[in-house]
């Protein structure tokens, strides 16, 4: 049985395309941020610079005992015992659920589909930290690529005051042209296949009143993001 869902997607993908007779897409493109040292530590460094400069702040780790431990830690300078994550599975953080609870920090992990009732939103915003993982991270711009699914969805990344992310070193690219090149030789599975994908760029901030720029206005005005080699 076709779903309503379903019906719509498969409209769209035999509608004609439009502007059949468009220039036909360059090969190749003038790149607008230029990368000039593509090593590792190269991009670790260079990402660790942006998001200084955007006001987060990133750490490079090695290992999961470094990154679980960096996360307690994060947590207990802020006084957090209680935290939104993402499913521990989208977290590339081995051990980090035995961890948490050994601290005696309580994980909350909200579900997609999960009806919303007045007890639960007062339960979720009494979260002092959200920590999840990443779809990519690009290093040029210190930009977060993050896509929604079962078992990572937005609540964690854009309801508590603080944010922590990992993103795992196969994640770090150099810009947005190297994901989106990526993103086409997967056959474009995470723009068509997910219903949210987001690209965030330090932390939540507006300088709509009086000019004056303001953190935390509307998401998490801390970030905190960790490299984990």
């Amino acid at each position: 049985m076709t779903t309503a869902r379903e019906t719509i997607l498969n409209k769209l993908r035999n509608a004609r395309r439009p502007f059949e007779d468009a220039v036909p897409r360059p090969h190749h493109y003038i790149p607008i941020i230029p990368v000039e040292n593509i090593e590792t530590d190269a991009l670790i460094a260079r990402f660790i610079q942006e998001t200084d400069l955007l006001k987060g702040k990133a750490f490079a780790v090695t290992g999961d005992a470094e990154a679980s431990a960096l996360i307690l830690d994060l947590l207990r300078q802020h006084n957090v015992d209680h935290i939104l994550a993402w499913d521990y599975a989208h977290i590339p953080v081995a051990g980090l659920g035995d961890v948490l609870r050994d601290a005696n920090i309580r994980v909350t992990q909200p579900r997609v589909h999960e009806e919303r009732s007045p007890e639960l939103m007062a339960h979720l915003g009494s979260a002092g930290a959200g920590v999840s993982g990443v779809e990519a991270a690009i290093a040029m711009t210190g930009t977060l690529i993050l896509s929604s699914g079962e078992g990572k969805g937005r609540i964690p990344t854009v309801l508590p005051p603080i944010w922590i992310a990992v993103v795992a070193l196969d994640q770090l690219m150099p810009r947005l042209e190297d994901w989106l090149a990526s993103e086409r030789a997967r056959g474009m599975m995470t723009i068509y296949e997910r219903a949210n994908l987001a690209f965030v760029t330090g932390p939540s901030r507006t300088g709509d009143i009086e000019m004056q720029l303001i953190l935390g206005v509307h998401g998490p005005g801390t970030e905190y993001l960790i490299i984990k080699q």
